[in-house]
């Protein structure tokens, strides 16, 4: 782990060499992604439209595959901000550590469990093999929820660490594993692969903290002006995503390095119909998170989900005008 956080600064200080903003009076921040999806395109799309400059902010951006690593890096102080799931920010403050989460982009679960052609229904999972990125990430969380709710128990099936979702597609592909979970919509790519979509959480309708911004809480009660430039770095971006649909979606192309159109043309409208507005964290989602981990965690299910979320950075702005002239309200 060590090494791993390691290769994170150095890849953190390249990049901010390369891509961060040049001016010396901007305030750095340093923001990791953990997946390459629609939601992480945001935080990418601040800095690409430049709007972490516009705010004072000299951006850092990095990818860390799996959240239990984005949480290591952010505890550390290697980052300052992490585009994460709930269940790693919960996990880490059953640890000790002080993190929250101040914006929300999906409420409900958004993961598919996609199998291999002969793997057709619940009762064939039982002894097969199913890859997720990392033990206690957001894919192990995700795919034991999903595993429960069509009545597998995840004991049933052997879990192996194979890495991001494209890591997982070429594992899917060859054999190596029999199923894992994609964000969704996986539809078309499922279709073309002649693979099963054994079960959707869209449609199960699974509250869920499934993306965020999370970050420090001490280190941003020190730094409230930059958390602040943030959001509003990071509410722009919502806006952009929401009303340029085709500059968004060739900025989804060059983010995810994928150019069928069919596939990104699905992502892009499931996930402009989830992604709100104004992204104020939900308890009723964090909840969900806190529910689930205490079936297992006695510390968990004692746990205040509030305790968790902290909205009044995005009150603040909402407070001083700034979301309605955004929103043009």
């Amino acid at each position: 782990m060590t090494r791993l956080i390691g290769r994170i600064i150095l890849v953190l200080c390249v990049y901010s060499f390369v891509f961060g903003g040049s001016t010396s009076a901007a305030e750095p921040i340093r923001i990791a992604y953990s997946s390459v999806n629609p939601h992480a395109l945001l935080v990418w799309l601040a800095e690409k439209r430049g709007l972490y400059a516009k705010y004072g902010l000299s951006s850092t951006l990095v990818y860390v595959p799996g959240g239990s690593v984005s949480i290591q890096a952010l505890v550390s102080g290697d980052i300052d901000l992490a585009q994460l799931t709930g269940p790693p920010g919960v996990i880490a403050n059953m640890k000790g550590a002080d993190v929250v989460y101040i914006a929300m982009t999906d409420d409900k679960m958004g993961y598919q469990l996609v199998t291999r052609q002969d793997v057709k229904k619940a009762a064939d999972l039982k002894g097969k093999r199913l890859g997720i990125s990392r033990f206690g990430s957001s894919s192990d969380f995700s795919t034991k929820v999903l595993l429960k709710k069509i009545g597998v128990d995840p004991k049933e099936v052997t879990i192996l660490q194979i890495g991001n979702e494209t890591q997982r597609l070429v594992a899917l592909k060859s054999g190596g594993i029999d199923g894992s979970i994609f964000n969704a919509p996986f539809g078309a790519e499922a279709k073309k692969l002649d693979f099963n979509i054994l079960a959707d959480a869209g449609v199960l309708n699974i509250p869920y903290f499934n993306t965020g911004m999370c970050g420090n809480a001490p280190m941003m009660q020190k730094n409230e002006a930059r958390m602040l430039n943030f959001l509003r770095a990071y509410l722009e971006a919502i806006k952009i995503f929401k009303t340029e649909p085709e500059y968004t979606l060739k900025a989804l192309s060059q983010f995810s390095k994928v150019n069928d159109q069919e596939l990104l043309k699905e992502a892009y409208e499931y996930n402009r119909a989830r992604i709100p507005d104004i992204p104020y964290p939900s308890l009723v989602a964090m909840q969900a998170v806190v529910d689930t981990l205490g079936e297992s965690n006695p510390k968990a299910a004692k746990a205040d989900a509030k305790k968790f979320i902290n909205d009044r950075y995005l009150k603040k702005l909402e407070e001083e005008g700034f979301l309605q002239k955004l929103m043009g309200r």
